[in-house]
């Protein structure tokens, strides 16, 4: 494992004071554990079919994971046992599906926090998680919008992406050439990197071509908009969406001569992308660090239990790993408060019950603080550059403030 020295301090993510914090959990009516304890709904809503549908079913297989693994150790609260169960519904991607979803599980099945990995649905869902219902949002989304919300029941799980976009550029850059071609995904997340790549590439000197964005959902075949970006002659490519459609992006403009760098996109995974196309078609990339290569107390044995489950032909992603540890976090605030209905004692709980989690759960980069906007912050974060030979090289991240 190579490893880039880490040059620059890192820009500490700021945190608002924010007003008095409403987290109510309530244990599912009449679901008795058997033994004088309760039985606590997780609730899921996620792309489960169509075009997102690998992506919603890593995240729901880190959530199962980790409710297994939960429910084995054994769950008290207040001297009391605890189970919890995994309700997931599918909501194709769509916010207002979400939205849905997510006051379904909270009024029928007294879900006390609900799962969403999209930026749009966690948006939808914001507008009705302090109301009638009171719930906490466990947002799977690197959209500083989410925090920026001021919404009091968010935990907002993965790094901030802009953080990503000045390292990205100085290692495009270095291993391409100035002049970036854009071919990112077409969806609201998607524009917010190209716009902040765009951004960060044009003040390191660079020059940008045209967008040439494509809706990865829907198109399938990715000749035309790979060839429309290459006439610009690039030294980078920006790509990025899920993992299986931004391989193919890759791989089609290897087959039509470009010899340049990639930027991509947090949502797609450089070994995930390696089990639909041939590595060689994916090297010379800037992306998120895979599984595989953290160090934290619990990647291994994560790994191991996620082929367990999962099969040798599937890699676990962040998605899988970062879920997994974000409901060890909510549940172990359950234990350390020794509440699940009083909403203070819950959130005011999360920054204690951090270094209370087991090692077990530590195995993607685990935060170390909650901010008061609800992000939680991992101190080291790091990216990857995946060089000719098919070696990650760790890449040092900044982390910007989540500020508006």
């Amino acid at each position: 494992m190579n490893s880039v020295p880490r040059t620059r301090s890192r820009r500490l993510l700021s945190s608002a004071a924010i007003g008095t914090l409403v987290f109510t959990i309530a244990a599912c009516g009449g679901g008795g554990s058997g033994d004088g304890g309760d039985t606590v709904v997780i609730g899921y809503t996620g792309p489960l079919s169509g075009g997102g549908a690998a992506y919603g079913e890593n995240v729901k297989i880190g959530l199962e994971m980790a409710v297994d693994d939960l429910n084995d150790d054994g769950v008290e609260v207040d001297g009391k046992p605890v189970t919890l169960e995994l309700k997931s519904l599918d909501d194709k991607y769509a916010p207002s599906t979400a939205a849905s979803n997510a006051q379904r599980l909270a009024d029928q099945d007294k879900a006390p926090v609900v799962v969403s990995p999209n930026a749009g649905a966690i948006k939808a869902i914001q507008q009705i998680n302090s109301g009638r219902s009171n719930f906490l949002i466990s947002a799977y989304t690197s959209d500083p919008a989410i925090v920026q919300s001021d919404n009091p029941l968010t935990m907002m799980i993965p790094p901030n992406f802009e953080s990503y976009a000045s390292e990205f550029t100085e290692t495009g850059m270095k291993h391409g050439g100035k002049k970036l071609a854009l071919l990112g995904t077409q969806s609201e997340y998607g524009q917010q990197w190209t716009k902040s790549i765009t951004d960060a590439w044009k003040e390191a000197g660079g020059s940008v071509g045209g967008d040439n964005s494509v809706d990865y959902a829907t198109v399938s075949d990715f000749a035309g908009p790979v060839s429309k970006a290459l006439a610009d002659k690039p030294d980078a490519i920006f790509v990025g969406g899920p993992s299986q459609p931004t391989a193919l992006i890759m791989e089609e403009a290897r087959k039509q001569g470009f010899e340049g760098s990639f930027l991509v996109m947090d949502q797609a995974k450089l070994d995930e992308m390696a089990t639909v196309a041939k590595i060689d078609n994916l090297t010379n990339s800037v992306g998120v660090l895979p599984v595989s290569e953290y160090e934290d107390p619990g990647t291994k044995d994560f790994i191991d239990k996620f082929a367990d489950k999962a099969g040798d032909k599937k890699v676990p992603t962040s998605e899988t790993a970062l879920n997994y540890q974000g409901i060890a976090i909510i549940t172990k605030a359950m234990e350390v408060s020794g509440s699940t209905d009083d909403p203070e004692k819950i959130r005011a709980s999360i920054s204690d019950a951090l270094p209370e989690v087991d090692d077990k759960y530590k195995v993607n980069g685990f935060p170390d603080e909650i901010t008061d906007q609800g992000h939680l912050l991992n101190p080291n974060l790091e990216a990857t550059y995946l060089d000719d030979d098919g070696e990650y090289t760790k890449v040092p991240i900044d982390q910007v403030s989540d500020a508006k």
